[in-house]
């Protein structure tokens, strides 16, 4: 992105949850794993992820001041099943919102997918001056069996959500969140974690069912790349917020509060949060949730929670992360009206 986010704005960001809520089953996790975890419910859909996003699009259109029909340009993003084997949701959340004249498209990148999806919007609209606004979706339903929310990671567990972002140019219609930078770093050479010795299968749930990070997890973490991992991490994250910073001309005492991923406790408190110190040389206010991971769409999630949480002026910051590795630093400023 170009300095100060190319005049572009967040007209409206939305985030939609369903109703009920499930603990774990009965013994199904120890009192040390509670504690580690941090969270004691997740959301559960009887909805499919599409369609969840559906519900977070028309919301966020009726909130941005941008018709339907100014959408140009749609990313969808999502981790896991969306409903059909083969099939565009992104084309689906178009035609079900009412954004047919916009082009749709499809962004699969783990948990930092809702923050690819934001930058390929940003990057489409800098590079189509005579386009007015594109809407940015990621919804996930994490449900059994191929899905089990709070054991198939051991890093995170898993609420069901849909969100949506409409992002536009600084004047038009609602203007909410100013999107002054979106930088990302990646190191692929760290993809073996969410493979770890398996081979490739020929079908969905080849490896197991429900899916299993751990099992691969942990045949990375015995290999010599778990540690290079954290080296090359603090480096790619540093890298993708001093750029950040640079190019929203803030300086990182300006930041009121950052939010980072939705991950278990322990890996918030002893991972994110001293990295987070040692980038900005103090600790901020964090937005801390009880959701859960919630895919991609954490990251429009926080967006809505960045958005509620500023003052007119204030400066927020966003990181995110997702396996592969690409870790992405958002910065954005509460605008004035």
């Amino acid at each position: 992105m170009t300095e100060q986010g190319n005049g572009l704005s967040i007209k409206a960001a939305v985030a939609w949850f369903p109703p009920d809520r499930e603990g774990p089953s009965s013994g199904e996790l120890s009192a040390q794993d509670v504690e580690r975890i941090g969270v004691t419910e997740l959301t559960v859909s009887q909805l499919a992820a599409p369609e969840m996003a559906v519900l977070a699009a028309r919301d966020a259109l009726k909130e941005s001041g941008v018709e339907p029909d100014g959408i140009g340009y749609l990313v969808h993003s999502h981790l896991y099943h969306q409903g059909f084997d083969i099939w565009s949701p992104a084309h689906y959340i178009a035609h079900q919102a009412g954004t047919v004249g916009s082009l749709p498209i499809n962004v699969q990148q783990t948990c930092n997918g809702g923050a690819l999806a934001l930058h390929l919007a940003a990057t489409w609209l800098t590079a189509t001056p005579d386009a007015g606004a594109a809407l940015v979706t990621a919804a996930d339903r994490f449900a059994g069996p191929g899905f089990d929310r709070w054991t198939s990671d051991d890093e995170a567990v898993y609420g069901d959500s849909g969100a949506a972002v409409v992002l536009g140019r600084r004047g038009g219609g609602n203007d909410v969140l100013d999107l002054l930078a979106l930088e990302m770093a990646a190191d692929p050479t760290f993809e073996t974690q969410l493979r770890g010795d398996d081979k490739f299968g020929p079908a969905p749930l080849w490896h197991s069912t429900p899916v299993s990070f751990t099992r691969p997890n942990n045949v990375f973490r015995a290999s010599s790349q778990a540690a290079q991992l954290g080296k090359s991490g603090v480096e790619k994250l540093f890298g993708a917020v001093q750029r950040a910073l640079a190019k929203a001309e803030v300086a990182p005492a300006d930041i009121r509060c950052v939010a980072i991923p939705r991950l278990i406790r322990l890996m918030r408190e002893s991972v994110f949060k001293p990295g987070i110190g040692l980038l900005l040389g103090r600790q901020p206010e964090y937005l801390e949730t009880d959701t859960g991971c919630l895919g991609p769409a954490e990251y429009l999630a926080n967006l809505t929670d960045m958005a509620a949480a500023l003052n007119p002026g204030e400066v927020g910051m966003l990181i995110q992360g997702g396996g592969g590795f690409t870790f992405s630093c958002t910065i954005v400023r509460r605008s004035a009206n």
